[in-house]
């Protein structure tokens, strides 16, 4: 045998017993000096037929366990709409911001965006803008945000996406900051994690748990006041927060986190559904038979 042959064998025994090694290495084991995996979370069956949800993608996530309960072409890749404010959010927090900062809304926040009752031309303070991006949704306001991160559009664009990367979000990209283009896109599954992310900061969820929000504008002192496009926090639910979203690729969204009796924090995300009410309806219907369901199986315990 050559020397050549002896190297070649001894190296593919070497990958082979690497290879082994880490498929059957604990999840919590330490792998290196300083390192310890995080334990695997216990697999747990959830028993009944999960409920059939109108939507075009649905997702279930039980963050106490650790595991999603209802999936719904959870993994595909679809047209996101307004849930973008939250990256949008997500990456203006990233930069030392004036909440007090006086913005003018110029034509270029302005265009294609007539719904809003911002007004062209008029300065509102960075807070102000803050609350009406992410409790009423207005795509005005979210253009305006970019301002007071001191960056060039393009390059806060470019900023979330790498904002998403960095979170692990691997399907979520987006080409601008309202959810406007159907070009922003991402898996229902990251879109639940997307929502946790900004729920876990307690800027983004005070804002998103508020039911209306009133203000006046700079100089002008035009008065406003917006409620919050979640109908859920009128509901019977304990929530931490929530977004909707539509455009006609997407469809009508919306995704929340949901606080049980029994425990259990669900963050449920619904994609393309028929209508207005029935992204409601359908969330409605999982949060229902998850937290039944994990309520048998504390019981059975």
């Amino acid at each position: 045998m050559s020397k050549l042959t002896r190297r070649l064998l001894l190296f593919s025994l070497v990958i082979i017993i690497t290879v082994s090694y880490f498929a059957v290495v604990p999840a919590n084991m330490s792998l290196s000096p300083g390192f310890v995996g995080p334990p695997a979370p216990e697999k747990i069956e959830i028993p009944g037929k999960a409920p059939r949800i109108y939507a075009q993608a649905a997702y279930c996530y039980d963050n106490t366990l650790r595991q999603p309960l209802l999936e719904r072409n959870a993994y595909a890749v679809r047209p996101i709409a307004s849930i973008t404010k939250l990256l949008t959010a997500l990456t203006l927090l990233d930069y030392d911001v004036d909440w007090d900062q006086p913005i003018k809304l110029t034509r270029t926040e302005c265009r294609n965006s007539s719904r809003s009752v911002l007004r062209c031309g008029y300065t509102y303070r960075l807070r102000d803008l803050f609350h009406v991006a992410l409790m009423a949704s207005d795509n005005r306001a979210a253009r305006a945000l970019v301002k007071g991160s001191g960056l060039e559009m393009e390059d806060f664009v470019t900023a979330m996406n790498a904002k998403a990367r960095s979170l692990g979000l691997l399907t979520l990209s987006v080409e601008e900051v309202t959810g406007l283009s159907e070009m922003n896109v991402a898996s229902a599954a990251d879109l639940a994690q997307l929502l946790n992310h900004a729920l876990d900061n307690d800027t983004i969820r005070n804002v998103l748990q508020q039911r209306s929000y009133s203000f006046r504008s700079v100089r002008r002192h035009r008065g406003y006041t917006f409620g919050n496009t979640n109908r859920l926090l009128t509901g019977r639910y304990d929530l931490d927060g929530g977004k909707t979203g539509y455009i006609y690729e997407a469809g009508w969204c919306f995704v929340t986190r949901a606080n049980g009796k029994n425990g259990h924090s669900l963050t449920t995300v619904v994609l393309g559904a028929r209508s207005k009410y029935q992204r409601f309806r359908q969330t409605t219907k999982m949060l229902d038979w998850a937290f039944k369901q994990l309520s048998k199986l504390q019981q059975a315990a």
